[in-house]
């Protein structure tokens, strides 16, 4: 019986030993997969800037008086949440949960921003957000994952 033991300790051995190449590629691609999604937000931050960017220079140039301009931080978190969505759905091939959420808070954050700069009345906006959640709701329930 204890020959048994002992057979099966040392096939448990070598079905779980790593070899140097597994710890050499391990860390590398943990630094791989590290560096990509730095370069995908590095990428997202500099489009954020130049948009703000271009939006005061717009006002400055033209003249244009931006009333609200810090709606632009409802609607950086809103564009931003409209981005990794579009991420997420090609990333999975599919419109995942994840999809769902951040597509769904991406609108409303975009909304609320859009409502602020153009002054647009709540009472004729608030509707558009229970259809925005409620799409959201019903997404959720048919494609359940």
């Amino acid at each position: 019986m204890s020959d048994d033991i002992e057979a099966l300790k040392e096939a448990e051995k070598e079905n779980f030993s790593f070899t140097d190449t597994d710890v050499d590629v391990a860390p590398h691609q943990t630094h791989h997969v590290t560096h990509k999604r730095e370069e995908n937000d590095n990428w997202l931050g500099g489009v954020i800037l130049i948009t703000v960017g271009g939006v005061f220079l717009l006002t400055t140039v033209l003249g244009y008086s931006l009333q609200n301009w810090w709606a632009l931080f409802i609607l950086i978190p809103g564009l931003s949440k409209l981005v990794h969505a579009a991420q997420t759905y090609r990333r999975d091939g599919r419109f995942s949960h994840r999809a769902r959420h951040n597509f769904t808070w991406g609108l409303t954050l975009t909304l609320v921003a859009c409502t602020f700069f153009f002054s647009w009345s709540w009472s004729a906006i608030w509707p558009v957000f229970l259809i925005i959640f409620g799409v959201g709701a019903l997404l959720s329930g048919l494609l359940e994952n």
